[in-house]
């Protein structure tokens, strides 16, 4: 017998700085959730370049979980009714038991909070914790302190959770802990956790009871008024050898995304030679085709070395960049067109060329 659905459905936010493992937080999340719940997952982009939604598509089974995407800017500023429109067009086309939220990385969660609990989705909306995510490695250094949107991100969080816990170590998690129960407001939960594997429980944690957010701006009392936009990917469509380009600021940071026409084959080896090779940058994000039916999962934050998995996408080949400089794209155009194969057989011959440094 299908579940009942909830007249509230019950939404978290899971929030955190750029290359915190949201993404794999959320993957973690969906391959525990009950068998018997539809899921509804709503990813913001920084850029119109999709990419963060891709690895949880390979998690969708029928009809059981659901993956939308809001793109070309912060869902916290100039996307805001965007999501709006995308949670009302999801929520009738899904009737989910529960949504999970991901903000961009460089998101205020404020204005998020404000709209879910505005007088218009809080009819449809409980909101439950507001989880995030940091990486107890930042908090050596001093310029997360002095960033708005992360300070922000870890105010307005009841679950505050250290992600990458094996890889900071017994004195920088002490550390971590002691800093997060002297936060104010208090931190309902503060866990420690390696690859995102955090306790599902966690997600109906009720929110801190004094934080609850001003409604700011309401396009309509009613579900069914909300103008439902036209679906951004139908814009993506590439010719060969002419990515679809797109770049985009706020917040003090530049980022720009390409998407590649289906039929382009990238050279695994070389791909991340040049990905490794780029410094100074705050995250590298894509998904590429590198045979006539695989394709391979990128992510590298700030001079980490790249990491990269196979994965089950089968659609084009895309890639997002995102720094705090303003970035000669052109040229980051030209070493990726560089990076493809004239020769859909050919085999991998690593490839390495001088970093491009943004410092």
């Amino acid at each position: 017998m299908e579940k009942k659905i909830l007249h509230k459905i019950p939404t978290n936010i899971i929030t955190g700085f750029l290359g915190v493992g949201k993404t794999t937080t959320i993957l973690h999340i969906l391959k525990h959730k009950p068998a018997d719940e539809r899921w509804l997952v709503i990813v913001n982009e920084f850029g119109d370049v999709s990419i963060d939604h891709i690895p949880m598509e390979g998690q969708s089974q029928g009809q059981e979980m659901a993956v939308r995407y809001v793109a070309g800017g912060c869902i916290c500023c100039t996307a805001n009714l965007p999501l709006q429109t995308t949670l009302t067009q999801s929520i009738r086309q899904v009737k989910p038991h529960r949504i999970l939220i991901e903000p961009t990385g460089i998101a205020h969660p404020e204005a998020i909070i404000d709209l879910l609990q505005g007088e218009f989705l809080s009819k449809v909306i409980d909101l439950r914790a507001t989880i995030c995510l940091v990486n107890p490695i930042q908090l050596m250094n001093d310029k997360y302190f002095d960033d708005e949107v992360y300070q922000d991100q870890i105010t307005l969080a009841d679950v505050l959770v250290a992600n990458k816990a094996d890889l900071a170590g017994d004195e920088l998690l002490q550390k971590f802990a002691k800093w997060a129960q002297a936060l104010f407001p208090p931190k309902v939960m503060i866990a420690a956790v390696e690859k995102g594997e955090i306790d599902l429980d966690w997600l109906d944690i009720e929110p801190y009871p004094h934080r609850k957010a001003v409604y700011m701006n309401a396009h309509s009392n009613q579900l069914e008024d909300i103008q439902i936009p036209e679906n951004q990917e139908e814009n993506l469509q590439p010719l060969p050898n002419k990515p679809i380009k797109r770049e985009g600021r706020a917040l003090g940071t530049f980022g720009c995304g390409w998407v590649f026409h289906p039929d382009e084959i990238f050279s695994k080896n070389q791909l991340l030679a040049w990905i490794d090779s780029l410094k100074g940058f705050e995250r590298i994000k894509g998904v590429f085709r590198i045979g006539e039916k695989n394709w391979i999962f990128i992510n590298k934050t700030t001079d980490e070395p790249a990491n990269e998995c196979s994965i089950a996408y089968r659609k084009d080949s895309r890639i997002e960049i995102i720094s705090l400089k303003p970035a000669t794209w052109s040229l980051i155009e030209k070493q990726l067109l560089d990076c493809r194969k004239s020769d859909p057989n050919q085999v991998d011959i690593p490839s390495f060329k001088m970093p491009f440094n943004l410092k």
